[in-house]
């Protein structure tokens, strides 16, 4: 199965990747970074980097390069109040947008596309917010507009929104029985689950923080023992 993915050098993206790479069913990822990475892990020709500077328009070649991809997971973004919109919501629906049009998922199927939110969204453009207002309601304007996107085109298009908490690192000394409660997810957890969605969808298109966990870590289980 080919992918797509954004934001490959991220604390998220570099780890949705990694496990894109060691994942059996991934047999090829097109991942778009605004920058070169310093190292890269060993792709096993899995992998090609596109350089890409501007996320709102997208070459013939830069398409082709993205052909037969069934999937792609949006993870990139950026908490800076200047480039908030511009990455975070314009780039986000000019991707889809793209890959929807050009049918890189060929005639007749449908793409999948994971867009990376978060908890405490808001939809609401007018409501009024105590904290992170901006971030808060741009991811919001951003589910509602892939959402639209998709009811006009349901033959081509199927969103899902992975909204975890805060995300930790996979070896944080955060307790592991206090996750639930405090609604943190380890990167790890949230990787897997994000590919898995990527590769066979979910029931819900609408992922919160606790599906995101528990099901991360019943796939990596999944995994280990398939190893074994």
């Amino acid at each position: 199965m080919k992918i797509i993915l954004t934001g490959p050098t991220g604390f998220i993206g570099s780890h949705v990747l990694q496990s894109a790479l060691s994942h059996p069913a991934i047999t090829s990822i097109v991942a778009f970074s605004r920058r070169q990475p310093l190292s890269l892990p060993d792709s096993q020709n899995k992998l090609h980097i596109i350089i890409q500077s501007d996320f709102s328009k997208y070459s013939h070649e830069t398409l082709e390069a993205c052909a037969g991809a069934e999937a792609c997971i949006w993870g990139m973004g950026v908490a800076s109040t200047e480039a908030n919109r511009r990455i975070n919501f314009d780039s986000t629906i000019a991707a889809a947008r793209a890959f929807v049009d050009a049918k890189i998922m060929g005639e007749g199927r449908k793409l999948r596309f994971v867009y990376l939110s978060g908890i405490f969204t808001e939809k609401n453009q007018e409501k009024r917010l105590w904290f992170l207002d901006e971030a808060r309601k741009i991811r919001g304007a951003v589910e509602v507009e892939l959402m639209k996107m998709q009811n006009e085109r349901e033959e081509a298009l199927v969103v899902y929104i992975a909204r975890p908490g805060a995300v930790l690192a996979t070896n944080s000394f955060f307790p592991r029985l206090l996750e639930p409660l405090a609604r943190v997810i380890t990167v790890d957890d949230l990787a897997a689950k994000m590919l898995d969605t990527a590769i066979n969808g979910h029931d819900t298109q609408t992922l919160e923080v606790d599906v995101l966990r528990d099901e991360g870590k019943r796939l990596k289980k999944k995994l280990l023992v398939g190893h074994q």
